[in-house]
């Protein structure tokens, strides 16, 4: 992984944790009493109790309900932002195979121009360009080895292809392991939960309430993060198999290119052919 990458990884996440900070509002302003009510009868000697003020939920409260699980589910969701970001950044046609540079390729490949090629792969790295200059290591010489050459393509494609896979493995892994600890909250609360009933507070569900709610909120979080993050997933897997696709062809075309003029300049001209043939021809009586 490069600096720049790193550095980009470590600005997603401050965001992420960022947002999540600024996710917390301030505390509510205490809301009036209620004004006493009048009597209504005379006789009525008991005072009405004043209703109970109605408490808004929050995102920060519900975090709160969550208990420690939202935690590792907060990282999570950092996480997941950040790889899907740069996956979208990642997987993209114009940086994995710039076609802008193959027709200088191909025309540089049938001049047997070998050291343009190299220079514009090394000026301009890719995955397209290095797996090229990869096979083109193989040419010593001015001696074509097609087979050689094909054999450190494959190589090199096979590491390039592996390497641009391992970030959307993580994204794969992140979206996996939040409906998992969404699981285990729902675990603690509900272990949390059956302690107190077993201390007799069955039958007093405003004891239960926060285990209880830890329990259900937990789970929906590692939902929430996880659909979306399997979905991404699965969308930048399908356009990197379509990248990874369009590179074995463009390298065939490339490879065809250099093979056909190869063996134009090895075959020997027509007419000096033709010559011998003509000379071995006897003459007529």
């Amino acid at each position: 992984m490069t600096l720049k990458t790193r550095i980009m990884l470590a600005v997603l996440a401050a965001a992420g944790m960022a947002l999540l900070i600024s996710a917390a509002p301030a505390q509510e302003a205490a809301a009036p009493a209620p004004a006493a009510a009048a009597p209504v009868r005379a006789a009525t000697t008991a005072s009405e109790a004043p209703a109970a003020p109605e408490t808004r939920m929050t995102l920060w409260k519900l975090w709160l309900v969550g208990g420690w699980c939202m935690y590792p589910l907060g990282l999570t969701n950092i996480m997941v932002i950040a790889f899907t970001v740069y996956g979208f950044l990642l997987v993209r046609e114009n940086k994995t195979l710039v076609p802008e540079l193959i027709p200088q390729l191909q025309t540089s490949l049938s001049r047997l121009h070998l050291d343009d090629v190299n220079t514009a792969c090394v000026g301009k790295p890719s995955m397209l360009t290095n797996v090229l200059h990869a096979g083109m290591q193989r040419i010593s010489d001015g001696v074509l080895d097609v087979g050689s050459m094909e054999k450190a393509m494959e190589e090199a494609s096979v590491e390039e292809t592996q390497a641009g896979l391992r970030m959307l493995n993580y994204l794969s892994i992140s979206a996996q392991i939040a409906p998992m600890l969404g699981l285990l909250g729902t675990v603690s609360g509900m272990i949390k939960a059956f302690e107190k009933i077993g201390k007799g507070a069955m039958g007093k569900p405003e004891l239960l309430a926060n285990d209880i709610g830890e329990a259900l909120i937990t789970t929906a979080y590692g939902l929430i993060i996880g659909i979306p993050a399997m979905a991404f997933y699965f969308y930048l897997k399908s356009r990197y198999v379509n990248i990874v696709t369009k590179l074995g062809r463009f390298l065939g075309n490339l490879t065809h290119t250099l093979v056909a003029a190869s063996r134009r300049v090895e075959a020997p001209p027509a007419e000096h052919a033709s010559a011998p043939a003509e000379a071995a021809a006897p003459a007529a009586p």
